[in-house]
């Protein structure tokens, strides 16, 4: 049987589709658009790294140069976190991250046609800027848009993203380096930023209403704030050391040559995958400890792997399991930083979030200096300087830990 039409007055407009926002369709809609933008914006820092013979070759320059080229796109990174975290909660989330994905685009194209390492070094400082508007907008729209029975899938998806772009990068990266110039990686990234940006503004709900009646410097009053919360700041420390052992030691092992071959580097880099993956199926038992005991734990595995590393280094598969063993303890640090920020940050909870993330990539840039430094005399030595920042970033959270417990103390007799 024919299905009824129903007949449109003359001239009258075609009625508009209506667009289905049921919280199950919302999510299935957003989660895999966000999943893929955390994955090419966090990857951007990793993408070089493959590159760097490459790049090296036609610019003329040494190793010292091409960390600069990680260092200065974490460096942007981290300051974007501050300075776009603030505003996407005044101007709009969907607006920012659309609007930040376009002007990546752009940057990430003018950053594949640098003519020399000091252009690329200053395109990536502002590269990272710009991309680092996107993971605050991303949080903060599962954080107040996604339905809460969805929330807690969406976000462990998107942080774990996060990680796995270490990885993830910089086997897109080496693959297509393989076939092509090394300028085809971010003219190819630049595509990808203009594509998500058209599928974010397809799947996100329209910004709510934003507080832009009140005075800019309110969107930024809460940071300072942060930065007073004693028992925080340790781990702040703690989670930017770690986060300078993740790069340095990718970037070390490029820089010492210890493996060469294309194939061993894809073995070693994809070696840590499956461990990223399984990460959130920790999270419910490692809920049962308190943060400080879930980095502190965090610490000691990457520790251990990071030392066990200086003495099984020159065989391939060792160093692969114990890499995936490090970036497992790794990621059991960063999660915990970020829920302590939020905990101890009380009202200012998105601002303690986003000075946690920046903290993070403060380390970032740590990683491929020390890298730099140390690959000259060997892996051994990279390695054992990396273990060594990991027992310094576990001195201070157990520091973290006792202010902690000393402040709720004095909260409870006071």
């Amino acid at each position: 049987m024919a299905s009824p039409t129903v007949q449109l007055p003359v001239g009258s407009p075609a009625p508009a589709r209506v667009r289905d926002t049921s919280p199950r369709t919302h999510t299935g809609c957003t989660l895999p658009v966000f999943v893929l933008s955390a994955l090419v914006a966090t990857g951007q820092m990793y993408t070089p790294i493959p590159l760097f013979e490459a790049m090296k070759a036609e610019w003329s320059v040494g190793s010292g140069a091409m960390t600069w080229v990680i260092s200065a796109f974490a460096f942007g990174y981290a300051g974007g976190f501050v300075l776009f975290g603030p505003l996407s909660d005044r101007y709009g989330h969907r607006r920012v991250l659309v609007t930040g994905m376009l002007v990546a685009a752009v940057v990430t194209l003018l950053t594949g046609l640098a003519f020399s390492a000091p252009v690329a070094i200053a395109l990536r400082i502002v590269q990272g800027l710009v991309v680092g508007s996107i993971p605050p907008a991303i949080m903060a729209y599962v954080g107040t848009r996604i339905a809460p029975g969805h929330r807690a899938v969406v976000t462990m998806s998107v942080a774990t993203s996060f990680l796995a772009a270490t990885v993830i990068a910089q086997i897109v990266s080496q693959a297509v380096v393989a076939s092509f110039p090394w300028r085809a990686v971010f003219l190819g990234s630049a595509v990808v930023f203009a594509a998500l940006a058209f599928a974010l503004r397809a799947v996100m709900l329209d910004d709510a209403p934003t507080g832009r009646d009140l005075p800019l410097r309110h969107s930024y009053a809460a940071i300072p704030a942060v930065l007073r919360i004693t028992p925080l700041l340790p781990m702040l420390v703690a989670g930017a050391l770690s986060m300078a052992v993740m790069v340095g030691i990718y970037t070390g092992i490029e820089l010492t040559g210890l493996v060469t071959g294309s194939g061993e580097l894809l073995t070693l880099r994809a070696g840590a995958l499956p461990v990223m993956m399984a990460l959130p199926l920790l999270a419910i038992p490692l809920a049962r400890l308190s943060k400080p005991t879930q980095m502190v734990l965090g610490v000691l595995i990457a520790a251990i792997a990071m030392v066990a590393a200086t003495f099984e280094g020159s065989h391939l598969a060792v160093l692969t399991v114990l890499l995936a063993v490090l970036v497992g303890g790794l990621g059991v640090i960063a999660p915990a930083v970020l829920q302590s920020a939020g905990e101890l940050g009380g009202d200012a909870r998105a601002a303690a979030s986003s000075v946690a993330m920046f903290s993070f990539y403060v380390g970032a840039t740590l990683g491929p200096i020390v890298a730099a430094a140390t690959a000259p005399h060997g892996f051994s030595t990279l390695a054992w300087t990396l273990a060594l920042l990991l027992v310094l970033a576990l001195c201070l959270t157990l520091l973290g830990a006792r202010l902690q417990r000393s402040a709720r103390l004095a909260t409870v007799t006071g």
